[in-house]
């Protein structure tokens, strides 16, 4: 089964384990707009449903292994990013309308087990597909025609950027991703 309870320091705490929270918490990591302290208390707050007065690296550090589905940094592959939860949330609930027939909007299921379905979709879904699109490498394209076909699409379903942010800011996400073990 998945985890609903951590326990920190002999205490056990229930969690907020819906994918919609989830969610919710991977934009806050995002928002260049809070400080590295607030995206944690957030976080924190997120996941747990209330702000400990102390131990926090401790909620934290629990909140994030959740966040990673129980697994360590040394266990993530480094991958480019192919997909974005929020800019391919409409490809996202096609792919689990066609591969589960399980409609987002009436589901509240466990994140991890919302993660380990992303990574089961067929090739044939509509995410797989544009994942893939946005994987191909045009360089090893020789046909030209074919190479100008295949960049256009991947225009087509390119993640959008962040916009520009400044020095400060880069540097606070890039500090608090880094303690987190979050790959961005």
């Amino acid at each position: 089964m998945y985890p609903t309870k951590a326990v920190i320091d002999g205490t056990e705490y229930n969690l907020n384990v819906s994918w919609i929270n989830a969610l919710e918490c991977f934009q806050i990591v995002n928002d260049e707009m809070i400080c590295d302290e607030e995206r944690a208390l957030a976080i924190v707050y997120k996941i747990f449903g209330f702000i400990p007065d102390k131990k926090i690296d401790k909620f934290l550090d629990k909140a994030i292994l959740f966040l990673q589905c129980g697994e360590t940094t040394k266990n993530q592959n480094l991958k480019k990013v192919d997909m974005d939860f929020k800019q391919d949330f409409k490809y996202i609930n096609a792919s689990f309308m066609s591969d589960y027939h399980i409609d987002l909007s009436k589901s509240d299921m466990h994140f991890w087990q919302f993660i380990f379905l992303i990574q089961g979709l067929t090739e044939n879904c509509i995410l797989s597909r544009i994942r893939n699109l946005r994987n191909i490498d045009v360089n090893e394209i020789n046909d030209p025609k074919e190479r100008k076909k295949i960049v256009e699409a991947q225009n087509q379903v390119a993640l959008i950027t962040k916009e520009k942010i400044s020095d400060k800011q880069k540097k606070s996400q890039d500090t608090f991703f880094k303690l987190a073990g979050i790959r961005r």
